[in-house]
């Protein structure tokens, strides 16, 4: 194709640069006749896309990059399932080479601060953070993202909680910080000092005044500041292959929502992990106040949450 004008030409080169690897001669209808004896007078035979033709090609590009981020997700998200197959099953993955993880937090942390003592520098990786990611760093060594942050603008309430959490397909990590209740704890209690506690899911969050989510790989942890260590309390089915899936871990029961159907059976209102609906492992209140932690329960290893800070 002949180009006859400056003002064509500087057409040509914007939409290219515009459009990246496709190919924008399609816009342009050159004339298979390349006759150089033609008048230089005559009018050019290129025209201007049509905005419905710009707004279509737009379309096809982000349709095509939309495509390539979803197949990368399958993939890694199927490299992930191997590795954890593998490890079940006890079998030596000689592909790859563990290493230690560093994981990529979206923002900055309460729990995991960037100037805390024994940040290895070389990674930038809070210590606390380091090992709770080597529990099962293939999942947890990677970007996380922030769902919801009291600290971070989403304020301290429970529906803005459950908003940015429900119906979300990726795994979960709950973190919480408190106090101990002087007049809930069972025993002595400082309740001057913060307790730091969490869990871990791959299921994916709901309404229901039923216990749901099935993921035997969830955990229960608990962040020690003064030994700089993590407690971690793993469903007692971990790793046991002929009982996989036969538990529920988790409750999400508001007491205003879709799942309100009316029923008295004695199942707390809030989030709930392990136990039973009336009586949780973890129950974190639609006040975010007098939440309990209690010791154990049939579903997850024992161990004390609130690390002798006070047992509810």
């Amino acid at each position: 194709m002949t180009i006859k004008s400056s003002d064509e030409a500087e057409l040509l080169a914007r939409l290219q640069s515009q459009f990246g690897d496709m190919n924008v001669n399609v816009f342009l209808n050159g004339c298979p006749n390349n006759d150089t004896t033609e008048d230089d007078d005559s009018e050019s035979s290129a025209e201007e896309p049509t905005p419905e033709e710009l707004q279509a090609w737009q379309e096809a590009q982000f349709a095509r990059g939309k495509l390539r981020l979803q197949t990368k997700e399958i993939l890694d998200d199927a490299a992930t399932a191997r590795r954890r197959r593998l490890r079940s099953e006890k079998v030596e993955d000689k592909d790859w080479e563990r290493v230690p993880a560093a994981p990529e937090l979206d923002g900055t942390s309460i729990f995991f601060p960037s100037n805390a003592d024994g940040m290895d520098l070389a990674v930038g990786v809070h210590p606390l953070l380091q090992k709770l990611v080597n529990f099962d760093p293939e999942v947890l060594g990677t970007q996380w993202r922030c769902l919801y942050s009291s600290s971070g603008g989403d304020g301290v309430s429970f529906r803005n909680l459950i908003d940015k959490i429900r119906a979300y397909s990726g795994s979960t990590m709950l973190l919480f910080g408190g106090v101990p209740s002087a007049t809930r704890c069972l025993g002595d209690t400082n309740n001057s000092e913060q307790v730091s506690l969490g869990f871990f899911t791959f299921d994916t969050w709901t309404e229901s005044e039923d216990m749901f989510g099935s993921d035997d790989e969830c955990f229960l942890f608990a962040l020690d500041y003064e030994s700089n260590d993590v407690k971690v309390f793993p469903s007692r089915l971990r790793g046991n292959v002929a009982k996989k899936g036969t538990k529920k871990y988790m409750y999400c029961n508001p007491s205003s929502g879709a799942a309100r159907s009316g029923k008295t059976d004695g199942s707390l209102h809030g989030f709930g992990v392990g136990g039973t609906p009336s009586l949780p492992r973890l129950h974190i209140t639609e006040s975010l106040e007098e939440c309990r932690a209690l010791s154990y329960d049939a579903l997850f290893e024992d161990g004390d949450l609130m690390l002798g800070k006070g047992s509810e």
